[in-house]
């Protein structure tokens, strides 16, 4: 999924009807890539902050099935906020996007569908160093 004028990009889910809202994803079709791993967050306790990082090659979809969470998005030269509240939509983050979870509701659910399993030395943690790195990257 290339990277438009905005750094939310929103994934919609279709809905099915019937005697309940049955909301799916595929791939390629929803999430655009193949899926490695997929994790939920639940139970946040009051102010707690998420993410703080960047990967320098996972890509993911996060939705948020439960309560709400403000997404802080960042590419090195912008920062948008998006609030999630719609289960039936998705964010997607790319690779070397910095990203926080802030403002859970204590009832959040936030289910994070991956591009790749976990490895520590995908992670940039240090946000000077993200910013160097994506300085580099133009």
């Amino acid at each position: 999924m290339p990277r438009g004028k905005t750094l939310i990009n929103i994934i919609k889910l279709p809905r099915i009807i019937d005697d309940c809202v049955l909301c799916f994803a595929q791939t390629p079709e929803q999430i655009p890539f193949k899926i490695a791993r997929i994790y939920f967050i639940s139970n946040p306790q009051k102010d707690l902050s998420r993410g703080k990082h960047a990967h320098y090659k996972n890509r993911q979809v996060l939705f948020c099935l439960k309560g709400s969470v403000k997404m802080l998005l960042d590419d090195g030269k912008k920062k948008e906020e998006y609030l999630m509240t719609n289960p039936e939509e998705g964010v997607f983050l790319d690779r070397l996007i910095w990203h926080e979870m802030n403002d859970m509701d204590e009832d959040t659910i936030l289910l994070v569908v991956a591009s790749r399993k976990f490895e520590a030395k995908d992670y940039i943690r240090d946000y000077g160093k993200f910013k160097k790195v994506t300085a580099s990257h133009k």
